[in-house]
C-alpha cells in the first residue's frame, strides 16, 4: 500500500489536514528531547504565548529542567534547584541571570526565585503520532516515550496491518495506553483511542521545551516583548 515510511507519513498527514480545526496545526519531525517525533498535532486553547526571547532559552532543555522546579506562589532557593537540576553553580548562576533578563522568573530576594507573574505558559495540547510499515512493537515504545508531553499518543500503520493487529494485538497498545490508527489513501481509522493523559507543567522540562520549540517552528509570538 505504502513505499515507503515517509509516503505513510504524508498521506496521513494529507488526511489529517481536511479535518483540523482553526486552533489545529500539524508538524512533521518535530523536535522534543529525546529525538524526533514523526508527527505531532498541536492544539493551542488560548493567545497568551511567550515572546521570541522567551521562547528561544525554554527550547532549550537545561532551561526549561529549571523552570521546571519554579513556581509562581512558592519560592525556591539556589540550594533548592542545585540539589534537584544537579547543574554547578556556575552554570545554575547563568541559567538564572538569563531567565530573569528575559522577565521568566523573578529573584524575591538573594537567592530566592519564583516564576515572575507577567510570565504565562501558552495553553496547548500535543498530540503524537508515530508511523511505521511494519515495526509496530518499536513504535509502541516510541509512542510510550512521548507521553512525556502529549495528552495522546498514536502508533500510525497501514490500514490491513492495523486492522490485523486490533484483532490480535490490541492488549499492547491497551497496556501501554497508546493509541492504534490505519491508514490507507481514502482514510485515517481510529481502531483504539487511548484514555487522556495528564500532563503537568511541573517537573517535566519535555513539556515546557517542547512549547517554546512549537513557537519556534511556527514563528508564533506574543506582541509584548519581555524586555
Amino acid at each position: 500500500m505504502f513505499k515507503s515510511e515517509l509516503s505513510l507519513q504524508e498521506k496521513f498527514i494529507e488526511l489529517k489536514q481536511l479535518e483540523l480545526k482553526e486552533n489545529e496545526k500539524i508538524l512533521s519531525e518535530f523536535n522534543a528531547r529525546f529525538g524526533n517525533v514523526d508527527i505531532v498535532q498541536v492544539i493551542l486553547n488560548d493567545s497568551l504565548l511567550m515572546s521570541y526571547e522567551q521562547a528561544l532559552l525554554l527550547s532549550n532543555y537545561q532551561y526549561a529542567k529549571v523552570i521546571a522546579y519554579l513556581h509562581k506562589n512558592a519560592v525556591r532557593t539556589f540550594a533548592y534547584l542545585a540539589k534537584h537540576t544537579d547543574y554547578t553553580d556556575k552554570v545554575l548562576a547563568q541559567i538564572l541571570y538569563k531567565l530573569a533578563k528575559a522577565s521568566i522568573i523573578k529573584e524575591v530576594n538573594p537567592k530566592r526565585y519564583v516564576i515572575s507573574n507577567n510570565f504565562h505558559f501558552p495553553i496547548l495540547q500535543f498530540i503524537s503520532y508515530e508511523a511505521k510499515l511494519s515495526n509496530w512493537k518499536k513504535s509502541i515504545l516510541q509512542s510510550t516515550i512521548n507521553k512525556k508531553f502529549s495528552t495522546y499518543s498514536y502508533v500510525v500503520l497501514p490500514m490491513e496491518l492495523a486492522v490485523k493487529l486490533q484483532r490480535t494485538k490490541i492488549n499492547y497498545f491497551h497496556n501501554h495506553n497508546v493509541g492504534l490508527i490505519g491508514v490507507s489513501d481514502e482514510k485515517i481509522e481510529y481502531l483504539y483511542k487511548p484514555h487522556k493523559e495528564r500532563v503537568r507543567l511541573n517537573v517535566n522540562p519535555s513539556f515546557i521545551s517542547s512549547m517554546a520549540k512549537f513557537q519556534l517552528e511556527t514563528s508564533t509570538f506574543s506582541l509584548t516583548s519581555s524586555m
